[in-house]
Protein backbone atom coordinates (compact mmCIF):
# COMPACT_ATOMS: atom_id res chain seq x y z
CA UNK A 1 0.00 0.00 0.00
CA UNK A 2 2.84 2.38 0.81
CA UNK A 3 4.98 3.51 -2.12
CA UNK A 4 7.71 4.97 0.08
CA UNK A 5 9.29 2.75 2.69
CA UNK A 6 9.09 3.49 6.41
CA UNK A 7 6.19 5.92 5.98
CA UNK A 8 3.21 5.03 8.15
CA UNK A 9 0.00 6.94 8.50
CA UNK A 10 -2.57 6.61 11.27
CA UNK A 11 -4.87 4.89 8.78
CA UNK A 12 -2.26 2.30 7.79
CA UNK A 13 -1.51 1.58 11.47
CA UNK A 14 -5.23 1.05 12.16
CA UNK A 15 -5.53 -1.19 9.11
CA UNK A 16 -2.58 -3.29 10.30
CA UNK A 17 -4.15 -3.65 13.76
CA UNK A 18 -7.51 -4.56 12.22
CA UNK A 19 -5.93 -7.14 9.93
CA UNK A 20 -4.16 -8.69 12.94
CA UNK A 21 -7.48 -9.37 14.71
CA UNK A 22 -8.03 -13.10 15.22
CA UNK A 23 -10.62 -13.40 18.00
CA UNK A 24 -13.73 -11.54 19.14
CA UNK A 25 -11.77 -10.18 22.12
CA UNK A 26 -9.25 -8.66 19.70
CA UNK A 27 -12.13 -7.16 17.73
CA UNK A 28 -13.61 -5.66 20.91
CA UNK A 29 -10.26 -4.17 21.88
CA UNK A 30 -9.83 -2.63 18.42
CA UNK A 31 -13.36 -1.21 18.36
CA UNK A 32 -13.04 0.22 21.89
CA UNK A 33 -9.74 1.91 21.03
CA UNK A 34 -11.18 3.33 17.81
CA UNK A 35 -14.29 4.63 19.60
CA UNK A 36 -12.13 6.29 22.26
CA UNK A 37 -9.94 7.83 19.55
CA UNK A 38 -13.00 9.23 17.77
CA UNK A 39 -14.39 10.59 21.03
CA UNK A 40 -11.07 12.21 21.92
CA UNK A 41 -10.82 13.90 18.51
CA UNK A 42 -14.38 15.15 18.83
CA UNK A 43 -13.77 16.44 22.35
CA UNK A 44 -10.62 18.20 21.18
CA UNK A 45 -12.48 19.97 18.36
CA UNK A 46 -15.59 20.77 20.38
CA UNK A 47 -14.49 24.26 21.38
CA UNK A 48 -12.76 25.18 18.13
CA UNK A 49 -13.94 28.51 16.69
CA UNK A 50 -15.50 26.87 13.63
CA UNK A 51 -17.85 24.87 15.87
CA UNK A 52 -18.69 27.41 18.56
CA UNK A 53 -20.31 29.82 16.07
CA UNK A 54 -22.81 27.23 14.84
CA UNK A 55 -25.22 27.64 17.71
CA UNK A 56 -26.57 25.73 20.72
CA UNK A 57 -28.52 23.14 18.72
CA UNK A 58 -25.40 22.08 16.81
CA UNK A 59 -23.36 21.93 20.02
CA UNK A 60 -25.95 19.70 21.72
CA UNK A 61 -25.77 17.27 18.80
CA UNK A 62 -21.99 17.43 18.68
CA UNK A 63 -21.73 16.82 22.44
CA UNK A 64 -24.14 13.91 22.16
CA UNK A 65 -22.03 12.39 19.38
CA UNK A 66 -18.83 12.65 21.45
CA UNK A 67 -20.57 11.16 24.48
CA UNK A 68 -21.86 8.35 22.26
CA UNK A 69 -18.33 7.40 21.21
CA UNK A 70 -17.20 7.19 24.83
CA UNK A 71 -20.38 5.35 25.85
CA UNK A 72 -19.82 2.79 23.08
CA UNK A 73 -16.20 2.25 24.16
CA UNK A 74 -17.25 1.78 27.79
CA UNK A 75 -19.99 -0.66 26.73
CA UNK A 76 -17.49 -2.76 24.76
CA UNK A 77 -15.04 -2.79 27.69
CA UNK A 78 -17.92 -3.58 30.10
CA UNK A 79 -17.20 -0.56 32.29
CA UNK A 80 -20.11 0.66 34.39
CA UNK A 81 -20.64 3.99 36.12
CA UNK A 82 -19.74 2.34 39.44
CA UNK A 83 -16.36 1.30 37.98
CA UNK A 84 -15.43 4.85 37.05
CA UNK A 85 -13.18 6.84 39.34
CA UNK A 86 -13.58 10.60 39.23
CA UNK A 87 -10.96 12.96 40.57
Amino acid sequence: MQHIRNIETDQSKRDARWNAVRTLADCDAYMAADAQRSGALGFENMNSPRNTIKGPSFMRGYRHSVEGHYRYARQIMKITDEDQLYA
